[in-house]
């Protein structure tokens, strides 16, 4: 795996690691080959470091990742997640059509837990009302 800074064009591509004082606007991952049970945990911290190293926020580039699990879509959903807590944002490019359909499945369900189910029904009294107020 490795990391991009966006402001840093001299130096394309760095370690994974970051110096402490390091602070780019934008930071961009590069992970390759798969995201699996054997290295989400590894690729979820480095992208919550990123996350919280950047200004701005993290792009990841799957252009160079052949294939995802449901671990590796787990640590996207937790990047997710720690982006939004952060206020930053959170970009997946190049990502294959089949992972961004379990990433949308994944974090629909994510939301779901964390905030109920939603449902679309008033009740029966906003019905009556706008019932009268519409029709008179």
């Amino acid at each position: 795996m490795t990391l991009a800074y966006a402001d840093a064009p001299k130096q394309p591509h760095a370690k994974l690691q970051l110096a402490p004082a390091v602070r780019s606007s934008i930071i961009v991952l590069q992970p390759s080959e798969s995201l699996n049970q054997t290295n989400s945990l590894e690729f979820q911290l480095a992208l919550e470091t990123a996350l919280e190293q950047a200004l701005e926020g993290v792009i990841v580039d799957l252009l160079w990742v052949d294939s995802t699990d449901d671990y590796g879509i787990a640590a996207l959903v937790v990047g997710m997640q720690r982006a939004a807590t952060l206020g930053k944002f959170l970009s997946f490019q190049s990502m294959h059509a089949n992972d961004q359909l379990a990433l949308e499945a994944a974090w629909a369900q994510q939301q779901e837990m964390s905030a109920g189910a939603w449902t679309h029904t008033f009740s029966s009294d906003l019905e009556s009302f706008l019932d009268v107020f519409t029709h008179g």
